[in-house]
C-alpha cells in the first residue's frame, strides 16, 4: 500500500525508514554469528554429527537422478560405464552391447560417453535396433535427454559414415516428444554430413522442414554449404550459396572463409569462379591471406589480381597478411605492379622485414626486375637494414642481368654500410671484376682480405682463376710460387689443381705437365687432377693421350668416376668417332659405373649425328635400360626429345611425353619449345595448344622467339594456318618477328596451296626490314612451285642469288618438284643439270623428287638410271625412296621385285621402315590384282625388324580393297584385327574410319554375312570405339 505523499516526506517517516534498515542489519549480523558458532560446535563435537543436513554439516552433496514417477534418487557410481568404455576402446563391440543391455534392463544411468560407445556398437552390429534402443533408454532417463548428450551420440553415428541412421535417431527422438533434446547444432551436423556425401535430395528435404523458420533455414543452408565443401563438392556448394543469396540470407564469415579455402584446391570451382560467386561479400582476412599465399605458391598472378579486385570492389583495405604474399608473387611476374604495391605498403606504414626483402630481391633476380630490386635495396639502406645476405642477393640480381659492373660497384656500398664481405662474396666480386675488366677491384679485394689468417690460400686461388680468365698462364704460375714462398707447410692439392686447370684451359700443356710432375712427387695427385688433364687433352684433340690417363689413375690407386668417362665419351662423339665412344662406354660399365644423366645427354648426340642407324638404336637402348627419370633433368629432357624427333621415333616420344605429363617438372621456356615440337611430331596439335596455354597463361611466362616459332610450326603443320596467323598477330608486339617466324607462316600457306598469301607474308617480312634467309626463300619458292607458278619460282630463285643467298639442293628440289607436278619432266631435268653445274651434289631428296616424277610419267628407263646414280653416289634410300620404288615395280607389274626391294632394306638394317611404306606395298598388291598376296604381305610385315608395322591407314586400305574384291570374310577378319589394335589403354593405332565401317557393314549384308557384321559390331561396342 502506498504511503500518502505528505507522510512519505515527513521527518517521522525518515526516522522510521532508518530504523528498519538498522534492524535488518542487526538481524543479519546476529544470524551470521549464530551460524558460525553452530559450525564450530559441530566441528568440536559438542553437537551430534547427524543433527543437520549434509550441506550444513560440510559434507559433499551426492548427485541425484529422477527415478520413475519423477522421484529424486541418489545416483550410485556406475562401473558399467567404465566397462563399456574399456571394451569399446579395445574394439570388443559384442561385449559393449552385452553390458549396454545389462544396464538398460537394470535401469542404470550411464555416462554420456558410454552411450556413445553403445551407439557405435549398435551401428556396427545391430544398426536396425539403434533408434529403438537408444530412444527407449533415454525415455527412461530424462536427465540424460540433454542436447549435449544427444549431440555426442549423433556425432558418433555420423563419424562412422551412417548419416541415414543418425537422421533416423533424430527423427525417433522427435516422435517420442524429445524435440528439446535435439539441438540446432545436432540437426546442422547431420545436414552437413548429408551434404558432404553429395545427397542433394536429402539436403533439400531437410531444409524444406525448416522453411517456416527463416533463422533455422539460414543456419541449415550454411551447414549444407560447409558440408558440400568438406566433401569436396565445390560446385554443389556454389549452387547452395547462390540459392542463399537469392533468398537474401546473410552469408557468415565462416562460410565465406570455407568457400575461399576450398577453392584453392578445387578443379571444378577455382578461386576466380569462387570470387564471382562471392561478389559483394567481404572476405575474411585469414582466408584471403591463405588464398593469396596459395597464388604465390602456384605462381598464379591472374587469380591474385582477382583477389585484389574483390577487395577493391568491397572498399576493403588489404591487410598485411594478404599484401605480403602478393608482393612476393608479383615481384617475379609484374614489376610495375610490384613497385606500386611496395609504395602502397610504405604509404600505409607497413614494415618490411629483412627476410621479406631478401625473398623479393631473390625473385627479382629470377625475372630480371632491376627497378624493383633497387627500390627494395633503397628501403633497406634508408632504414639501415642492409645485411650481408641482402647484398649477396642484390649482387645475384645484377649478375643475372649481366650488369657485372654494377655488381662490382656494390663493394663501396657494402663497406660504407659497415659490412665485412665474407669469402664467398669476395670470390664472386673477384669473378665479376675480372669479367667486367675491373682489375683495380680485384687487387683491392685481395689487399683487403690478405691479412685474414685462414683466408690467404683462398684469396690466391681467386687471383689464379682471375689470371686464367685473362688467359695469363704465367701470372697464375707466379701466384702459385708466391704462395709456396709464403707458406711454411705444403700447399693443398686444390691450389695445384686450380693452376693446372688454368694451364690446360689455355692450351699450355707443357707447363701443365710440369705442375703435374711436381704434384706427383709431392703425392698431391687426386682424381680431379687426372680429370683436369683429361679435359685439356680432349680439348686439344689428343684423345689417345687422354684415354691413357685411365690406366695411369689405376696405377696410383685411383678409380675413375663418371666424369672421367663422360669427358672421353663426349670427346669421341664430338669428332664422330662412335666406335671409340662405345669402347669407352664399355670400359665405364666394366668399372661398375652406370650411365648418369650427363652420359645419356652425350649419347643422345650420337642419335643426332649417327649415319648408321645401329649406333642410334644402341644409344636409345642405353636410354631404355637406364633408371634415370628423364623428366627430372631439363637438359636431359631436351636432348632426349631432340634425338627422338630427329629419328622420328614416335614410340619413345610418346613414352617420354607420357612421363612428362605425369611429372612435377616446371619446364623452362626452352623446354616448352621442344615439348611443343615433340607433340607436333606426333601430330597432336591439341596437346601443343595445351602446353602453350600452360606456359603463357597458367604460368604467365613470356615465350622466346624460338618457342613461338616452334608453336607456329606445330599449328601450321596441323593445318591450322589461320590460327597460326592469329597467334602471330597476338604476340608480335611482345616478341619481335624474325625471318624464321615468317618462314613458318609462308610454309603454312605453301602447304595450303595459297601462293598469293605466301607472297603477302614475304612482302610483310620485307616491310619489317628483315632479311630473307635460305629457309625463307626455299619455302617461298616451294609455295610457288606447288601452285604451278614455276616462272615465279624461277624469278624468286634469281632474286635469292642477287641477295647473296646461295640456293641449296632443297631449293632446287622445290623447283624440280614444281615441274614434275606439271608433268614437265624435261624442264625438271634441266633444273637438275643447272644445280649440278653450280657444284651442288644431288641428295636423296632431289633424287626422290625426280624418281617420283619419272614413276608418275611411267618413264621407267629414267627410273632405272636414277636408282643407278643414287647407288653410285652412295646415297642412302629413305622411306620415301622405297615407297616410290614399290610404286614403280607395282606399275611395271613386277610385284616380287617390290617385295624384294623392301626385304633387302630390312636385311641391311640401315633404315627404320614406316607404316606408309607398308600401306604402299599393300596398294601395289591390289594394283596387280593380287588381294591374297596383300593378306600375305600384312602377315609378313609384322615380322620385320626396324619397322613400325601396319597402321590404321594400312588396315583401312586392306578392308576397302578386299570389299571391292568381294572377299568380305577376309575384310571382316582384317577389320577385327585393327579394332583389337585400337582398343584399350595400350592402343597402337587409331580407330578405323566410321565411313569405312559403314561400307564394310553394307558389303557383309549384301553377301548374306550379317552374322559376321554382328561380331564386328559387338567387338566395337565392347571396345567403346566409334560405331557406324
Amino acid at each position: 500500500m502506498a504511503l500518502p505523499t505528505n507522510m512519505a516526506s515527513s521527518p517521522e517517516a525518515e526516522v522510521s525508514l532508518m530504523g528498519m534498515i538498522t534492524s535488518t542489519l542487526n538481524e543479519a549480523v546476529w544470524f551470521a554469528a549464530g551460524f558460525l558458532l553452530f559450525r564450530l560446535a559441530l566441528r568440536c563435537g559438542v553437537l551430534p554429527a547427524g543433527i543437520g543436513p549434509a550441506w550444513l554439516m560440510g559434507k559433499p552433496v551426492k548427485a541425484e537422478k529422477l527415478g520413475k514417477g519423477g522421484k529424486s534418487d541418489a545416483a550410485k557410481p556406475c562401473p558399467l560405464s567404465k566397462s563399456m568404455l574399456a571394451d569399446s576402446g579395445a574394439g570388443k563391440e559384442a561385449a559393449v552391447l552385452a553390458t549396454w543391455r545389462q544396464a538398460a534392463s537394470a535401469d542404470t544411468a550411464l555416462q554420456p560417453a558410454a552411450l556413445e560407445a553403445a551407439a557405435t556398437a549398435l551401428v556396427r552390429l545391430e544398426p536396425e535396433n539403434l533408434s529403438d534402443e537408444l530412444v527407449g533408454y533415454l525415455s527412461k532417463h530424462p536427465s540424460l535427454s540433454r542436447p549435449g548428450t544427444v549431440h555426442g551420440i549423433t556425432t558418433a553415428i555420423v563419424r562412422m559414415g551412417k548419416v541415414d541412421l543418425a537422421q533416423d535417431f533424430v527423427d525417433a527422438l522427435s516422435a517420442a516428444k524429445f524435440q528439446s533434446a535435439v539441438g540446432a547444432k545436432t540437426c546442422d551436423a547431420v545436414l552437413s554430413a548429408f551434404a558432404a556425401r553429395g545427397q542433394v535430395a536429402k539436403v533439400e528435404e531437410l531444409l524444406e522442414r525448416r522453411a517456416d523458420v527463416a533463422e533455422s533455414w539460414s543456419a541449415g543452408a550454411n551447414a549444407a554449404a560447409r558440408g558440400f565443401l568438406k566433401g569436396g563438392r565445390t560446385a554443389m556448394a556454389v549452387r547452395q550459396l547462390q540459392d542463399m543469396r537469392q533468398r537474401g540470407i546473410v552469408i557468415p564469415p565462416t562460410t565465406v572463409g570455407a568457400f575461399l579455402d576450398a577453392s584453392c584446391t578445387s578443379k571444378d570451382v577455382p578461386t576466380l569462379k569462387c570470387l564471382e560467386a562471392l561478389d559483394g561479400i567481404a572476405l575474411p582476412q585469414e582466408s584471403a591471406a591463405s588464398a593469396m599465399t596459395n597464388c604465390f605458391k602456384h605462381e598464379d598472378p591472374i587469380t591474385a589480381r582477382g583477389l585484389v579486385n574483390h577487395f577493391s570492389k568491397q572498399s576493403q583495405q588489404m591487410p598485411f597478411a594478404v599484401v605480403e604474399p602478393l608482393l612476393k608473387l608479383v615481384a617475379k611476374h609484374d614489376e610495375q605492379w610490384a613497385l606500386d604495391l611496395l609504395q602502397e605498403m610504405l604509404d600505409r606504414g607497413m614494415f618490411l622485414s629483412e627476410g621479406l626483402c631478401g625473398l623479393v630481391l631473390s625473385r627479382c633476380g629470377e625475372a630480371r626486375h632491376l627497378l624493383l630490386a633497387e627500390a627494395v635495396q633503397k628501403y633497406l639502406r634508408d632504414r639501415k637494414m642492409t645485411s650481408l645476405a641482402t647484398y649477396k642477393t642484390l649482387m645475384k640480381v645484377y649478375a643475372t642481368c649481366d650488369l657485372l659492373d654494377r655488381a662490382c660497384n656494390l663493394y663501396d656500398d657494402i663497406v660504407a654500410d659497415g659490412i665485412a664481405p665474407d669469402n664467398v662474396m669476395c670470390g664472386c666480386l673477384v669473378k665479376f671484376a675480372v669479367k667486367a675488366g675491373r682489375e683495380d677491384l680485384s687487387e683491392k679485394l685481395y689487399k683487403v682480405v690478405s691479412d685474414k689468417p685462414h683466408g690467404d690460400v683462398q684469396n690466391y686461388m681467386w687471383l689464379i682463376r682471375s689470371a686464367g680468365q685473362k688467359r695469363d698462364v704465367k701470372r697464375a704460375v707466379q701466384l702459385l710460387r708466391q704462395l709456396q714462398a709464403s707458406k711454411s707447410t705444403a700447399l693443398d692439392a686444390a691450389v695445384y689443381n686450380c693452376v693446372l686447370d688454368v694451364c690446360m684451359n689455355n692450351g699450355d700443356t707443357a707447363e701443365a705437365e710440369k705442375i703435374f710432375e711436381e704434384m706427383r712427387k709431392g703425392k698431391l695427385v687426386t682424381l680431379v687432377t687426372y680429370n683436369t688433364l683429361m679435359k685439356g687433352y680432349c680439348a686439344k684433340g689428343e684423345f689417345p693421350r687422354a684415354r691413357r690417363l685411365i690406366d695411369a689413375m689405376k696405377e696410383v690407386g685411383l678409380t675413375p668416376d663418371s666424369a672421367s668417362f663422360n669427358c672421353l665419351i663426349s670427346a669421341a662423339v664430338s669428332t664422330g668417332s662412335f666406335e671409340q665412344a662405345w669402347s669407352v662406354f664399355e670400359d665405364m660399365q666394366r668399372f661398375g659405373l652406370e650411365a648418369d644423366s650427363f652420359t645419356l645427354s652425350i649419347l643422345m648426340k650420337v642419335v643426332r649425328k649417327a649415319r648408321n642407324r645401329r649406333d642410334a638404336q644402341r644409344a636409345l637402348s642405353v636410354l631404355d635400360g637406364s633408371k634415370i627419370d628423364v623428366c627430372k633433368d631439363e637438359v636431359l629432357l631436351n636432348t632426349v626429345l631432340d634425338a627422338c624427333i630427329h629419328v622420328k621415333d614416335t614410340r619413345r616420344l610418346q613414352q617420354v611425353l607420357g612421363c612428362f605429363e605425369r611429372a612435377t617438372l616446371k619446364p623452362s621456356v626452352q623446354n616448352y619449345g621442344l615439348i611443343i615440337k615433340a607433340y607436333s611430331s606426333l601430330k597432336q596439335t591439341k596437346k601443343c595448344w595445351t602446353v602453350w596455354q600452360e606456359m603463357t597463361v597458367d604460368r604467365s611466362m613470356i615465350p622466346s622467339d624460338v618457342a613461338l616459332s616452334c608453336m607456329l610450326d606445330a599449328v601450321v603443320t596441323g593445318g591450322q594456318v589461320e590460327e597460326a596467323v592469329a597467334l602471330f598477330q597476338k604476340w608480335r608486339k611482345v616478341i619481335a618477328p624474325n625471318t624464321i617466324i615468317f618462314s613458318n607462316l609462308i610454309k603454312g600457306f605453301a602447304a595450303q596451296g595459297d601462293a598469293e598469301r605466301a607472297m603477302d607474308m614475304y612482302k610483310e617480312l620485307k616491310a619489317e626490314g628483315l632479311q630473307m634467309n635460305l629457309v625463307a626463300y626455299s619455302t617461298l619458292i616451294d609455295a610457288q612451285a606447288r601452285s604451278g607458278n614455276t616462272d615465279k619460282a624461277a624469278e624468286l630463285l634469281e632474286q635469292m642469288e642477287k641477295d647473296g643467298i646461295q640456293p641449296n639442293t632443297i631449293t632446287f628440289s622445290s623447283l624440280v618438284k614444281g615441274h614434275c607436278l606439271k608433268s614437265d619432266l624435261d624442264s625438271a631435268l634441266k633444273v637438275f643439270e643447272s644445280m649440278v653445274s653450280k657444284g651442288l651434289k644431288a641428295d636423296t631428296v632431289m633424287y626422290n623428287t625426280l624418281l617420283d616424277g619419272a614413276v608418275r610419267g611411267s618413264r621407267f628407263s629414267l627410273c632405272d638410271q636414277l636408282l643407278h646414280e643414287m647407288a653410285a653416289c652412295n646415297l642412302e634410300a629413305s622411306n620415301f625412296t622405297l615407297s616410290i620404288v614399290v610404286k614403280m615395280w607395282g606399275k611395271r607389274k613386277k610385284l616380287e621385285m617390290a617385295f624384294q626391294a623392301v626385304r633387302d632394306t630390312v636385311s641391311a638394317g640401315h633404315l627404320h621402315l614406316d607404316s606408309k611404306l607398308c600401306t604402299c606395298l599393300i596398294s601395289a598388291c591390289f594394283h596387280n590384282n593380287a588381294p591374297k598376296r596383300a593378306l600375305e604381305a600384312l602377315a609378313e610385315m609384322k615380322t620385320w625388324t626396324y619397322c613400325d608395322g601396319p597402321d590404321s591407314g594400312t588396315y583401312e586400305q586392306l578392308v576397302d580393297q578386299l570389299c571391292k574384291a568381294k572377299l568380305v570374310g577376309d575384310a571382316a577378319n582384317v577389320a577385327q584385327e585393327a579394332i583389337a589394335k585400337s582398343a584399350g589403354p595400350n592402343a597402337s593405332i587409331r580407330p578405323l574410319n566410321v565411313a569405312l565401317l559403314r561400307q564394310l557393314a553394307r558389303c557383309l549384308r549384301q553377301h548374306g554375312q550379317e552374322q559376321l557384321w554382328s561380331t564386328v559390331e559387338e567387338q566395337l561396342r565392347k571396345a567403346h570405339l566409334p560405331m557406324p
